[in-house]
């Protein structure tokens, strides 16, 4: 089992952890925001958690939780990986629009998807490959507001990007422009990801990558409820049989969820045990400053051997 983090994301630093919080620079913006599973002391002293703009305060008795703002923040403002841009924003869920340990994904997406028929462009330089042999087609379901979408358009891939909410999708076609993407580089799909997945299966379309962050609970515009354990298997071989001959990887993340890393790799690969590749599974995770890591969430990945 691994504990995966990223290695190179300049603009998001995880300065502190402790007493249910965390302490993040997002950019030139420091936030301090809940964790319930952090249930150790601070390490920092408070001068410097005092330095946050802003602090998200948990709702009680029925109320919704808010952020109190401490210096002035911008309404968006923007952070970088790897010369990709993203638009950020303090949502009323206590969250920025972006979850900075997918990088560490991304990271690994993009070692995946280079090979000798896709040299992948020099997206650290900015530059593009001109002798790019092919095209490849990535699935992003539960797509949120494209963090992985446009770290792989960006790359010379074609993805479809799905989800069921048009203010993230929305926010995902903002951060494409952001990134001054063509329009091409991006099939826009407002649906739920589970009927799409079956959809795209009956009508025989492959995919070279398929991405999930499924929920562990949610409702789809028409109402249908997704839960986590009992509706990913179905999801996930589905998938399968959207992989193509060639394809490189398939991504399962879970958040919030009360199955495990080990479950999810036993369900990856009993989907996919006629194919040729090897899986690996972990704890998704940030590392903060002083080098303790924080579990965010779990994975399991298939991968072409």
């Amino acid at each position: 089992m691994e504990l995966l983090y990223f290695k190179n994301f300049p603009d998001f630093e995880l300065l502190d952890t402790g007493d249910g919080f965390r302490l993040e620079r997002w950019g030139d913006i420091i936030l301090s925001r809940p964790d319930p599973q952090i249930i150790w002391p601070k390490t920092l002293p408070a001068a410097d958690w005092h330095r946050a703009h802003a602090v998200f305060v948990a709702g009680h008795g029925g109320e919704k939780g808010k952020w109190k703002i401490n210096k002035p923040v911008p309404d968006r403002w923007t952070i970088a990986f790897n010369r990709i841009k993203f638009y950020l924003h303090l949502s009323p869920f206590k969250h920025t629009g972006l979850f900075a340990e997918q990088a560490a994904n991304w990271e690994w997406m993009l070692k995946e998807i280079s090979n000798s028929k896709f040299p992948i462009p020099n997206i650290t330089s900015g530059t593009a490959n001109p002798h790019q042999s092919q095209q490849l087609k990535i699935l992003n379901l539960f797509a949120y507001t494209g963090g992985a979408t446009v770290v792989l358009a960006k790359a010379g891939a074609q993805v479809t990007h799905v989800d069921a909410s048009k203010p993230s999708l929305n926010w995902a076609s903002e951060n494409c422009k952001l990134n001054q993407l063509p329009q091409t580089a991006v099939r826009w799909i407002l649906d739920d990801a589970a009927k799409f997945a079956k959809r795209e299966a009956k009508r025989g379309a492959r995919y070279d990558g398929i991405i999930m962050d499924p929920p562990a609970f949610g409702r789809s515009p028409s109402g249908k409820v997704w839960k986590f354990n009992e509706h990913l298997p179905e999801l996930l071989n589905d998938c399968v049989k959207l992989l193509s001959p060639d394809a490189r990887f398939l991504l399962v993340n879970g958040y919030a969820t009360n199955s495990s890393a080990l479950a999810l790799q036993n369900l990856l690969e009993d989907a996919t045990k006629n194919l040729q590749g090897k899986i690996t599974f972990g704890e998704l995770c940030l590392k903060q400053n002083s080098g303790r890591m924080i579990s965010t969430g779990i994975f399991a990945r298939w991968s072409r051997a």
